[in-house]
């Protein structure tokens, strides 16, 4: 796929979408830097692409320029004011620089764009139990789960949540339930369960 877009630069070297595929292709092959590199040459072309700066604050946020990613997904957010992606993915961000007031209030706005975005409730959820508000991530990993009852994360946050609040045994019921939709961490956590 890298080699077709770039045949495909050859021939319009100035047509940003295909800067931004190849970036993508090698995003998947785990080539953050030629990724990097083609996302800015993309945003460079056509500063008018929300994604291709939300494709480029991803790619930063791989290599560990969170500043960067968060500078990114602003700048998508300034060119589309409605992108839910770009808000659930600077919460994360924000998240990971312990923003956690900051986090919520981009996945408040990434739910309200998109009310069925499983990943921003959980999120949300998560932010939430780092400010010690129990009941309320709680409510947002319910809301996850009922959007998709395969969502293993949200299962593992919520038993987490639920041991916080004393609730042994819902814990133990999301542990197992997350650990057989695949998330590997929660075999841990259900060991301790009777």
């Amino acid at each position: 796929a890298v080699d077709d877009f770039t045949k495909a630069i050859t021939f319009k070297p100035e047509y940003a979408y295909a800067y931004n595929d190849r970036g993508s292709a090698k995003k998947m092959l785990e080539d953050f830097n030629g990724a990097k590199e083609d996302y800015e040459k993309a945003a460079k072309l056509d500063p008018k692409l929300a994604f291709v700066f939300n494709n480029l604050g991803s790619v930063k946020k791989k290599l560990e320029d969170l500043k960067g990613a968060l500078e990114d997904y602003t700048v998508a957010l300034k060119v589309d004011p409605d992108y839910y992606l770009a808000y659930n993915n600077r919460g994360t961000v924000k998240f990971e620089l312990e923003d956690y007031t900051g986090a919520v209030e981009d996945f408040d706005q990434a739910i309200k764009l998109k009310a069925d975005y499983a990943y921003a409730f959980n999120n949300r959820g998560n932010a939430k139990y780092k400010l010690k508000d129990y009941k309320a991530a709680l409510t947002d990993y319910d809301q996850a789960i009922s959007l998709n009852a395969s969502y293993g994360y949200a299962y593992l946050n919520r038993g987490i949540t639920k041991e916080m609040l004393r609730d042994s045994k819902g814990a133990c019921e999301d542990w197992k339930k997350a650990a057989t939709l695949g998330v590997t961490n929660a075999e841990t956590y259900s060991k301790s369960c009777k």
